[in-house]
C-alpha cells in the first residue's frame, strides 16, 4: 500500500521528532528509568509552589504520622514569604515565615545532623551555609528579628499543633528546609 505524499511526510516528521525526544530523555532522567510514576516525589525533584495560608488550610492527621505517610510530607513545596524571626535549635535553625496573616515554622537541619544517606543532603548542607553566611548564625536558642524576604523550599512535615503565634495551628511545617533563594533582607 503507497501512502499519499503529505501523510508520508507527517509520518516522517513525527518519527523523526521521537528520535529526537527519544535521545533528549535518554540524557536525562524519566518516569520508565527512574522508579515510575513517582520519581520526581521519590527524588524529591518537583517542588510544588504553594501559599503558606494553603498549608494552613490543610487538615491536622489523625494520629500524628511517625512516617512520611501523608500526601504533605511526601512533597517538597515551595513558599515565598518573610522571614521575621529565627532561632538557634540542637538539630538546627527554626525559621519563622509569615505571609499574608499566615505564619509557618521552616527548620534548616545543621550539617553535622545529617547521616550519609540523607536524601538532599548536599542541598541542606548548602542552604544551612547560605543561610549562616548571608543571614548570621544565631547564637542562641533566643528569637532574633529578621525581616528577609525570601523563597523557602522545603519538604512537607507534621508537627505536634501548636496555638502559638509564628506556628501553623495546624502542626504544618517544612522541615528539612531544602533551599533557600533571598530576595532581599539579610
Amino acid at each position: 500500500m503507497k501512502l499519499a505524499a503529505p501523510t508520508a511526510l507527517v509520518l516522517l516528521a513525527a518519527t523523526a521528532f521521537a528520535a529526537v525526544a527519544a535521545g533528549r530523555d535518554a540524557a536525562g532522567p524519566t518516569a520508565g528509568r527512574c522508579g515510575g510514576e513517582l520519581w520526581r516525589l521519590k527524588t524529591l525533584s518537583e517542588p510544588k509552589s504553594t501559599t503558606i495560608a494553603a498549608i494552613n488550610e490543610r487538615p491536622f492527621p489523625h494520629p500524628l504520622p511517625k512516617t512520611r505517610r501523608t500526601a504533605f510530607q511526601r512533597q517538597v513545596w515551595q513558599v515565598v514569604a518573610q522571614i521575621t524571626k529565627y532561632r538557634a535549635e540542637t538539630d538546627g535553625i527554626r525559621l519563622e515565615l509569615y505571609d499574608h496573616e499566615s505564619y509557618l515554622n521552616a527548620v534548616i537541619p545543621t550539617p553535622d545532623c545529617l547521616s550519609s544517606v540523607t536524601r538532599a543532603r548536599a542541598d541542606i548542607a548548602s542552604t544551612f551555609q547560605l543561610f549562616t553566611a548571608e543571614c548570621g548564625h544565631p547564637a542562641t536558642r533566643a528569637w532574633q528579628s529578621l525581616g528577609a524576604i525570601v523563597y523557602v523550599r522545603g519538604v512537607g512535615f507534621w508537627s505536634q499543633r501548636r496555638s502559638v503565634r509564628g506556628s501553623a495551628q495546624n502542626g504544618a511545617e517544612l522541615h528539612p528546609v531544602t533551599g533557600l533563594r533571598i530576595v532581599a533582607g539579610c
